[in-house]
């Protein structure tokens, strides 16, 4: 059982949404305790049958300031690559959650933060916040998929311009860049995201999970493997009689009760 007020993650329900909050001060760096703990929770939301959603946020000013970079200097060829391939596969587990999730980015998204958000199917981001991999600045490179998600997600220029330099960028450039969907004014991501969340909610929970899996599937595939694969869950779709609903509500002119 999950302690849901335990550091360094905590969980806190609102309505169908879970906030999961990194809360390793002072800038709630990515320790091994701090994976942990994070693998720990998304054990409890796949496990949990009424939550739709999923916020990820920082606890104080801070959204995640990176790798605890102590932990580089015990870290031999072979340590070093297990390690990396931890990180990476929690920043997979949480891209493979069925339901959505919300990167509220409050604060500074450095390293292992950037790359985390990144993981989220959606970023917003508080005006004040700032993203980069500052990696190269300490002899390394991103290792928890930043050079995999980047590169994928801006302009190649921009993604190498960042991971060659280190240096951060502001969340108006995220978002001009087409890393982050939106920029919050001062104090107000969190409360954003969940308004987001309950949007989402109230949508076709079977429609939001099929929309994953299409998208994730077409990342990985041919543009003709990734059309089939879409025809398929729609056509699982039109088994259930949600969508008679929802087009009998759109003639009624009413929200569907899904």
């Amino acid at each position: 059982m999950f302690n849901e007020d335990s550091k360094p993650v905590r969980l806190k329900t609102v309505d169908s949404t879970v906030v999961l909050t990194i809360d390793n001060p002072p800038v709630n760096a990515l320790s091994m305790e701090t994976l942990n703990a994070i693998d720990h929770a998304l054990d409890h939301i796949a496990a949990a049958n009424d939550i739709k959603s999923v916020v990820i946020t920082g606890a104080g000013d801070t959204f995640i300031a990176g790798l605890d970079i102590k932990i580089l200097l015990s870290l031999s060829e072979v340590s070093g690559r297990n390690f990396m391939q931890r990180g990476q596969a929690i920043m997979q587990r949480i891209a493979d959650l069925l339901i959505p999730t919300i990167a509220a980015v409050n604060g500074a998204a450095l390293g292992g933060g950037s790359e985390l958000a990144l993981a989220c199917d959606i970023r917003l981001a508080d005006i004040k916040s700032r993203f980069g991999f500052p990696e190269i600045n300490l002899g390394a490179m991103p290792g928890f998929g930043g050079t995999q998600r980047i590169s994928r997600m801006v302009p190649l220029g921009k993604a190498y311009e960042m991971l060659y330099t280190g240096e951060p960028i502001t969340a108006e450039e995220a978002y001009r860049i087409g890393m982050i969907n939106r920029v919050v004014p001062n104090g107000q991501v969190l409360n954003e995201a969940i308004k987001l969340t309950e949007k989402i909610a109230s949508k076709r929970q079977l429609g939001i999970q099929a929309i994953k899996r299409a998208v994730g599937l077409g990342l990985q595939l041919s543009l003709r493997d990734g059309l089939a694969a879409e025809a398929e869950l729609l056509g699982q779709l039109c088994k259930g009689e949600d969508i008679s609903e929802g087009v009998k509500a759109f003639f009624e002119k009413r929200s569907p009760a899904f």
